[in-house]
C-alpha cells in the first residue's frame, strides 16, 4: 500500500524567524503605550486608572524589553538583506539606537534599586543620557531609513510608515517632552508607539526574500 506524500511546499508552512521578531516588536511596543496608560487615562478621560506597567513590576518591563530586542535584530536582519549601503546604515542607526534604549530602561526599574551597589547608583544617571543619545540614534536612523524607502523601496508595505513613525518620535520627544508629562507629548509619543507597532505587524507579513533577490 503506497503512502501519499505531501507537496514539498507544505513543509515550509512554519513560521518565519523575522515573523517571530515582527510579533515580539508588536508585544513589546504595546507595552511601550500601557506603560503611560494611567497618565493618559487621567489626561484624557479626566479619571485616574492604576499604572499597568510601573518600576514595581520587573517581570513585565523584562519582558517588554527582551521582545523589543528581539524585534530591532529581526528588522534589521530581514531588511538589510534587501537594502543598498544606505539604508544599512540606516537600519544601523535606528535598530542599534532601539536595543541600547531598551537596554537602558532596564536601570529605571525601582524594584531593582536595592539590588545595585551603593557604589554604582551615583552613576546611574548617566544612563539617562545614554539614553537620551540612543532615542536620537533610533530616530534618526528611522527618518533616514524611511527618507530612503520612499525613494527605493525596501519595505514591502506602507512605505511612508518608518517616516511618519520616526517624524512623531522626534516631534513627541524632542519638541514636547519635559518634566511634566502633558496631553501633547502624550499624542506625539503614542502615535510614534502604534507606527512601531505598525513596523511589527508589516515585518510579520513580509514575504521571505528569495536567495537570488538579495543584494
Amino acid at each position: 500500500m503506497k503512502t501519499s506524500q505531501l507537496p514539498q511546499g507544505s513543509a515550509r508552512l512554519s513560521i518565519q524567524t523575522h515573523q517571530l521578531g515582527g510579533l515580539a516588536f508588536v508585544l513589546g511596543n504595546f507595552l511601550f503605550v500601557m506603560n503611560k496608560w494611567d497618565e493618559m487615562s487621567r489626561l484624557f478621560f479626566r479619571r485616574y486608572t492604576p499604572d499597568v506597567i510601573s518600576g514595581q513590576n520587573p517581570g513585565l518591563i523584562l519582558m517588554g524589553q527582551a521582545a523589543l530586542i528581539i524585534g530591532y535584530v529581526a528588522s534589521y536582519q530581514f531588511y538589510a538583506a534587501r537594502a543598498n549601503r544606505d539604508a544599512k546604515n540606516a537600519l544601523r542607526l535606528f535598530s542599534g539606537g532601539g536595543i541600547v534604549v531598551a537596554l537602558t530602561h532596564l536601570g529605571f526599574i525601582s524594584a531593582l534599586a536595592t539590588y545595585v551597589p551603593a557604589s554604582v547608583r551615583p552613576y546611574v544617571e548617566y544612563l539617562f543620557f545614554l539614553l537620551i543619545l540612543a532615542l536620537a540614534a533610533l530616530l534618526a536612523g528611522l527618518i533616514w531609513f524611511g527618507a530612503l524607502n520612499l525613494r527605493q523601496p525596501v519595505m514591502g508595505r506602507w512605505r511612508w510608515l518608518p517616516l511618519f513613525t520616526g517624524l512623531m518620535g522626534f516631534i513627541g520627544f524632542f519638541l514636547f517632552s519635559g518634566e511634566n508629562i502633558t496631553a501633547t507629548f502624550l499624542v506625539f509619543r503614542t502615535l510614534f508607539a502604534f507606527g512601531l507597532i505598525g513596523l511589527g505587524v508589516s515585518l510579520t507579513l513580509e514575504k521571505p526574500i528569495q536567495p537570488g533577490l538579495q543584494k
